[in-house]
């Protein structure tokens, strides 16, 4: 079958008609509760990683809402973020997790075009939202898959969107190196990366799920090859990834493995249905058991 941007954009619409695309991950890993905050979430989880120069902090969405990530990088003096949650109860959550911090927001990066990453950021009214030219244009052909998703959510809420003109490369956070990069056409038709070095940090956002079933409309030799070229980094600590606990290296090496054997269970199997079971039995501890109702697609003509 042909997999193409437009024919996996459709695909997405038609299950965001359907109501398809909330997704249930389950994650691994230690949880370091943010206690001493004012603002200890009731519903999410905060990770926090203290990271040399930078602080960086996690708030995980529950099941229900894709246990979608949303990153604060804490510098001595501002806030950075990435993303914006899903649903406007959490994303709420998150912004009074940030105001806790006691530091000023100085951007909110958008990783991709997907909306468990968008909506949230009308809880941000006044800070700076910025993306790539490339994210902001795929977010801008989306907009009936954002009405979709906001009816079947009952959110009233605007959509707000971020400016593009974003460079790829190289910014300074307070004093600290940043390299930005962008994948294109792997799990989304553009993601946003952020490495920085002193802190052995890279935040992959969806181009990694920990410990959960991934996307399965996607390129996913692109999507492989930039998996690869993160393995291959040395001195990272902790990855940031899009759904699911960040963590350490391991967790590229498992992403891996799985995108190769949903490789192999799609070309083995004639549909979606038979995929999904060959997946389930070899993945049986794995959360986003949801995300695998779009494997039908995959065998449309």
């Amino acid at each position: 079958m042909e997999d193409t941007l437009f024919n996996r954009r459709s695909m997405i619409k038609a299950a965001a008609g359907l109501g398809a695309i909330s997704t249930a991950f389950a994650t691994t890993g230690q949880v370091a509760q943010a206690g001493s905050h004012s603002a200890t979430p009731k519903e999410g989880l905060i990770s926090i990683h203290k990271l040399g120069p930078v602080t960086f902090h996690t708030y995980t969405s529950p099941e229900y809402s894709g246990m979608v990530n949303a990153h604060v990088i804490e510098t001595t003096n501002e806030l950075y973020l990435i993303d914006t949650q899903f649903v406007q109860a959490l994303a709420s959550e998150f912004s009074s997790y940030v105001d806790s911090l006691g530091k000023p927001i100085q951007r909110i990066y958008l990783s991709h075009s997907h909306p468990d990453h968008l909506f949230g950021a009308v809880q941000f009214p006044d800070v700076e939202f910025v993306t790539s030219d490339e994210v902001l244009a795929e977010a801008n052909s989306a907009m009936d898959i954002y009405k979709a998703r906001k009816d079947a959510l009952k959110d009233t809420t605007a959509i707000v969107l971020p400016a593009g003109g974003l460079t790829i490369g190289t910014e300074t956070w307070d004093g600290i190196e940043v390299q930005i990069g962008q994948v294109l056409d792997a799990e989304a038709a553009a993601e946003l990366t952020f490495h920085i070095p002193e802190a052995g940090l890279y935040v992959a956002q969806d181009l990694l799920y920990a410990n959960a079933h991934t996307f399965p409309i996607n390129n996913s030799e692109n999507w492989l090859a930039a998996l690869e070229d993160m393995q291959n980094l040395e001195g990272i600590k902790v990855f940031g990834s899009g759904h699911g606990l960040p963590g350490a290296p391991g967790l590229i090496d498992d992403a891996i493995a799985y995108l190769n054997f949903q490789n192999q269970a799609i070309a083995e199997n004639n549909d979606g249905e038979s995929a999904t079971a060959a997946i389930l039995a070899k993945y049986p501890g794995y959360g986003a058991k949801d995300v695998l109702s779009f494997l039908s697609y995959r065998y449309q003509k």
